[in-house]
């Protein structure tokens, strides 16, 4: 079973609590990922990427705060769906949701983030 992509409907998230309310990136299952632990000045997190052709697939584990959790279900979603490439992309993007800031923090871990899984 393929590992990219998400099973669940196509749904748009505009808001910060659409990113909230509906979770779809968030995993306990890590086989077959690579993994590396980010930690910020608040949690630890785990980022979980795998490449499988021309695509890449990205999730994350552990308890971010409200702020985090919003940013890595945006980038999870935007980067399997081919979105985002860059962090400049994907901070503009993430700038772009109703009812979110981008905060220092946010930008530190988009760019963690982003070199992580794009190398």
């Amino acid at each position: 079973m393929s590992k990219i992509g998400h099973d669940c409907c196509n749904m748009t998230r505009k808001t910060a609590s659409d990113f909230l309310m509906k979770p779809m990136y968030k995993t306990s299952k890590i086989e077959g990922y690579n993994i590396k632990t980010i930690r910020t000045k608040r949690e630890i997190i785990q980022v979980l990427w795998i490449k499988e052709r021309d695509k890449l697939a990205v999730r994350y584990s552990g308890m971010p705060c409200l702020t985090s959790k919003v940013a890595l279900e945006a980038l999870c979603e935007w980067i399997d769906k081919g979105e985002v490439r860059t962090t400049k992309e994907a901070l503009t993007k993430l700038s772009n949701i109703k009812g979110f800031k981008v905060t220092k923090e946010v930008e530190e871990l988009v760019r963690e983030v982003m070199s992580t899984v794009r190398g």
